[in-house]
């Protein structure tokens, strides 16, 4: 017997997130090129000032950092901040 199971969709808005966090605006953040650390995915941006981000997403679990500070750990949909940042569908 088949048993059909729903499949939940999640979107992050990255460039929002990383907005939140550095009292920046969402539009001023351009995804960029970047190494793959080989554990979960990898998201490279960089600001019009010239700050960049890494943004790793590995299980669930967020570890965001802007020019080498860790700026959040965990999962965005917990975080009163982040969570109108994640929408699922």
């Amino acid at each position: 017997m088949s048993r059909k199971q729903a499949v939940k969709v999640v979107t992050n808005n990255l460039p929002r997130m990383l907005a939140l966090l550095t009292g920046t605006r969402a539009r001023d953040w351009k995804a960029q090129d970047g190494p793959d650390s080989g554990c979960g995915t990898d998201y490279y941006y960089g600001h019009r000032q010239g700050n960049e981000a890494y943004i790793n997403v590995d299980q669930g679990h967020f570890t965001i950092s802007v020019a080498g500070e860790t700026l959040f750990t965990g999962d965005p949909a917990e975080d009163p901040r982040l969570k109108r940042c994640v929408s699922e569908g």
